[in-house]
């Protein structure tokens, strides 16, 4: 763009802003609602969010060529009508589901930005490089996260864990330590809790009270809570969001997707839910999803990655235990493969008979063994020592330890609670992110890729998620509830999110059914908008108590939520895992069948593409397709 173009950008933006500030300052607004919310709407989250999309779309319009650049700028003003529709409604709204309604007002507004933003970088896709691409998709995330924060500050408290997260971020902030029994006798909490917090989460040393919480999250996010409490730490999580975004197309590029299917897969996982729910939460996993798929991507190289790139990746897997206990399987499997890559020499194969014999490779060898052993251990054997200080116990995961007996991990029933994780009616998440669907399509193509080259990426991500999955899946409490679900498949969802891209390439190169399954797929994604913006609106129905279901036997609040516009009830559709019945032993069978028919849909159709080459896929055939 030229400097008089960005003038013009800019004039009209801060002509628009200020029109937008008049209206929204007039004194009727104030005494639309008893709740503050709408007012707060219109007065600063409405121009916060045009301000941040107004720069988005700024950098978005840098990139497009200038027969597209037109229509893009004239949508993004378009787009600020929203202000004058968000006055008429508290003018004749009523006071009694006003904040619901300017929540939904906020909503379709983000995803209408967003909508237009990756609309403009789709358009530019061929003019910029893969860098550019992901920094401009991870900024559109990121304008699309912050911009919810303040709603789902306002109406959502605080929940389950995460005053518990909050609350050494504020013994750090305050006081200095992680001593927390003033924290817990006093009443500062309540700037984030609404009343009083009696279930301690931590452990009586003497007359100290120390965190059984992971406290990678609170370390981190310690200053954000200084700066602006809980909204300075859901900021810090945005970041970490937008971040995994960059990350997540990267990866697909890496794993040579198209520029465009990577761009669909990435904006189609990090901007639904679960990805886009869980920026709005004050839980480590968004932050152990970009710790993954960062070392992942630092392993590309496989035997020949250089010394800086396996210490890195070192790093990365050893904050994974800072920031989750559970996230020990996903180190051990991604582990192995950083293991296997420093051991193996990349330009011999007698890697045993160089090190017999005293080979200059030798010390070559050591030295990138030292890099991808030494920050890790460093990592761990910190969180040891902060351990032995809290608890008298060298070792990671003390805390848990130390409760073993008060509290049963391990169920001994994996195959329920694999089934649960996927298929459940309320903790699943196929019930509430279809689209992931796509990877038992991928699986296929996802084995072919590793074949063809790409395995140094797809191996540590492989093992990382399946020795993660089996481990959540045996848990006795692998719901996770008390959340908006599936919390414990976050950490490890950038591998789903690699079979999702190739579930979407597996049907562009169908020979047939590709309208129809393009169809479902496209459905899918509807659905997942629908429970998105159903849990962006309404953040309470993505809180179920497991002891409740079976209780009532009810299909959780979302569910309850989307039924009174859809029908047959959602949850017919999936079974209870929680609350065992023949119906859902029925289900469970029925929901296997579908996932074995997309596998084997899907290695039927990279079978036949790679039989004949002249299928394969190019942007032309994405975008009739698709």
């Amino acid at each position: 763009m030229t400097r008089r173009s960005v003038l013009l950008y800019s004039a009209g933006n801060l002509a628009a802003l200020a029109l937008v500030a008049y209206a929204a300052n007039q004194p009727w607004v104030e005494g639309a609602s008893s709740s503050p919310v709408p007012a707060s709407l219109v007065r600063a989250w409405l121009p916060f969010a045009l301000v941040i999309f107004a720069i988005v779309d700024l950098s978005v319009a840098s990139t497009l060529p200038a027969e597209s650049r037109e229509g893009f700028v004239a949508r993004h003003f378009a787009l600020y009508l929203a202000s004058p529709l968000t006055l008429l409604l508290l003018y004749f709204g009523e006071p009694a589901v006003l904040p619901a309604q300017a929540g939904a007002f906020l909503a379709l507004l983000v995803a209408a930005f967003a909508a237009n933003a990756i609309h403009g970088i789709w358009l530019s896709l061929e003019h910029v490089t893969d860098r550019r691409a992901a920094l401009l998709l991870g900024a559109v995330a990121l304008a699309a996260y912050l911009a919810i924060v303040p709603y789902h500050r306002a109406v959502q408290p605080t929940a389950s864990d995460e005053p518990h997260y909050l609350i050494v971020m504020q013994s750090l902030a305050d006081d200095r330590d992680l001593d927390l029994a003033n924290d817990y006798a006093g009443d500062h909490y309540l700037r984030f809790y609404p009343s009083t917090l009696e279930d301690i989460h931590g452990i009586h040393v003497g007359p100290h009270i120390y965190s059984i919480r992971d406290l990678g999250l609170p370390l981190v996010g310690a200053v954000p809570f200084a700066l602006g409490g809980r909204t300075g730490v859901l900021a810090l999580i945005s970041l970490a969001g937008a971040a995994l975004a960059v990350q997540l197309y990267l990866l697909l590029r890496d794993l040579a997707f198209a520029p465009r299917l990577a761009l669909l897969a990435t904006a189609g996982t990090a901007l639904l839910h679960p990805l886009l729910t869980y920026t709005t939460q004050v839980y480590p996993e968004i932050l152990a999803a970009l710790a993954f798929v960062t070392a992942a991507r630092l392993m590309r190289h496989g035997s020949g990655a250089t010394a800086r790139d396996l210490a890195l990746a070192s790093a990365a897997l050893g904050t994974l235990p800072w920031l989750t206990t559970r996230a020990w399987p996903t180190v051990v499997g991604a582990g192995v493969v950083l293991a296997w890559f420093a051991l193996r020499n990349p330009r011999a194969a007698s890697d045993a008979a160089e090190i017999r014999h005293g080979s200059p490779e030798t010390p070559a060898r050591l030295a990138r063994v030292g890099a991808a052993a030494l920050p890790f251990a460093a990592l761990v054997l910190a969180l040891s020592a902060l351990n032995w200080l809290q608890f008298g116990l060298f070792m990671p995961a003390a805390g848990y330890f130390l409760i073993r007996d008060q509290q049963a991990v391990f169920g001994l029933a994996p195959q329920v609670g694999a089934l649960g994780l996927l298929f459940d009616r309320v903790f699943g998440l196929v019930g509430r992110g279809p689209l992931y669907l796509l990877a038992f399509l991928g699986a296929a193509n996802l084995v072919r890729r590793a074949r063809d080259g790409h395995g140094a990426e797809l191996v540590p991500l492989a093992l990382g998620w399946g020795l993660s999955f089996l481990y959540i899946a045996d848990i006795a409490y692998w719901w996770a509830d008390g959340s908006p679900q599936p919390r414990y498949l976050i950490a490890t969802m950038p591998f789903l999110v690699a079979g999702v891209a190739a579930g979407i390439e597996t049907i562009a190169s169908m020979s047939r059914a590709r309208a129809f399954a393009a169809g479902l797929a496209w459905a899918a994604a509807a659905w997942g908008t629908l429970v998105t913006f159903a849990y962006t609106v309404i953040p309470t129905v993505g809180y179920d108590l497991a002891v409740d279901i079976r209780e009532s036997g009810s299909s959780g609040r979302l569910f309850d939520y989307i039924g009174r516009v859809v029908r047959p009830d959602p949850g017919v559709f999936f079974p209870s895992l929680v609350r065992i019945d023949g119906a859902s032993v029925a289900l469970s069978v029925a929901w296997l069948a579908v996932a074995a028919a997309l596998v084997l849909a899907g290695s039927r159709t990279t079978l036949s593409a790679r039989a004949a080459p002249e299928r394969a896929l190019d942007v032309t055939g994405l975008r009739q397709s698709l």
